[in-house]
């Protein structure tokens, strides 16, 4: 009786086939809060070394691991007619870009321009605001990803799945090896992640089938991958620049996260991930402005919280936490507005916003 107590208490009994893919989410978006936080740390002066690292370290699997989850819900779009695609996909990615790109710009227009999440005087410039379907200036270039990566996919329908996954790959391997660059992070960063959203969408059926027959075997084996590659790349620094390696470096990381996600979804004391996981849309649409905001009285005393134990990793935890926090706390209100989260013009708004209401809750 006490062992079934005990396994109640710590494993979850009704975790569905596709439930890892939250944790997943979850996981994903808490780092690239972190990151976030740590651009903006960085900013007010905590130059540690700490800081640095965990950059390097955040910035290696929410990418990836977002675009391969976004190319698996996008395999069927190659039956749609482009009014379809339209109405079911695009147009909800492009309102949402502009509306909340808008937004950012108003907002640096009050708020004293901290960081800027990476555009410097550009957040608060006109002309830069008129020009973001051409020049991304920021962090809501993914959400455009989601547009671009969208069209071209549909674009290619007529095409065997292999033809773009290459060319894709090509694409990624000059421009994560910096042997290409457009000189714009936004358009840099989607020709590097393209790959992951085709290999999703060419391969979902293959993907979820591996994924859902993981084995703790598997996950010994695919952490134990990766962290000989971290070591390696960490030994020989010039390996990161051999085209290729970045490649295999996030592969790595992906198929690691996702088998370990298989397990972390079964335990009941994590189960906040998954929570965390299923707002991560709301968490990455708002979290730069708390962020922005935290970071101002945190201006005067960031040099003194540069010298505590772990040379600003402990900042960085406690911000993200609070950030991510907040974050949830005042989309639960906010989507109650649906038209910052839901195209409002189509037929379908009514019911995409009593979604968008529910994964606020």
């Amino acid at each position: 009786m006490k062992s079934t107590a005990a396994k109640s208490m710590w494993f979850r009994d009704d975790v569905g086939r596709r439930d890892w893919i939250d944790v997943v989410k979850g996981v994903a978006i808490i780092m690239i809060v972190a990151y976030h936080v740590s651009l903006f740390l960085n900013s007010l002066g905590m130059d540690a070394a700490g800081v640095g690292r965990a950059r390097i370290i955040l910035d290696l699997f929410p990418m990836p691991a977002f675009f391969l989850i976004s190319g698996l819900f996008h395999n069927r779009i190659s039956g749609w007619s482009f009014a379809d695609l339209w109405r079911r996909r695009l147009r909800q990615y492009l309102y949402l870009y502009v509306l909340w790109s808008v937004l950012r710009f108003l907002f640096y227009l009050v708020v004293p321009n901290v960081r800027a999440d990476g555009a410097g005087a550009s957040a608060s410039d006109p002309l830069a605001l008129l020009g973001i379907l051409v020049w991304p200036i920021s962090s809501y270039w993914f959400i455009y990803a989601l547009f671009v990566f969208t069209l071209v996919l549909w674009l290619f329908r007529s095409v065997p799945p292999w033809v773009l996954v290459a060319l894709a790959l090509v694409a990624s391997t000059l421009m994560s090896a910096g042997l290409i660059s457009t000189g714009n992070v936004g358009w840099n960063r989607m020709i590097e992640y393209f790959v992951f959203f085709v290999i999703g969408a060419a391969f979902h059926r293959w993907i979820h089938s591996t994924v859902e027959r993981t084995t703790p075997v598997t996950i010994v084996l695919s952490i134990a991958a990766f962290a000989a590659f971290a070591a390696a790349a960490t030994l020989i620094p010039r390996v990161a620049s051999i085209p290729g390696v970045a490649f295999l470096g996030q592969v790595l990381v992906v198929v690691a996260g996702f088998a370990l996600a298989t397990q972390v979804t079964r335990l009941k004391p994590l189960s906040w991930i998954s929570y965390i996981g299923i707002r991560s849309l709301n968490i990455y649409l708002v979290h730069i402005f708390v962020i922005a905001l935290i970071a101002l009285p945190l201006s005067p005393v960031a040099r003194w919280l540069d010298t505590l134990p772990g040379r600003g990793l402990i900042v960085i935890l406690v911000v993200t936490a609070i950030v991510t926090a907040l974050s949830i706390f005042v989309t639960r209100y906010l989507t109650r507005v649906s038209w910052l989260f839901v195209y409002p013009f189509g037929r379908s708004s009514a019911a995409r916003a009593a979604r968008a209401q529910k994964r606020s809750a």
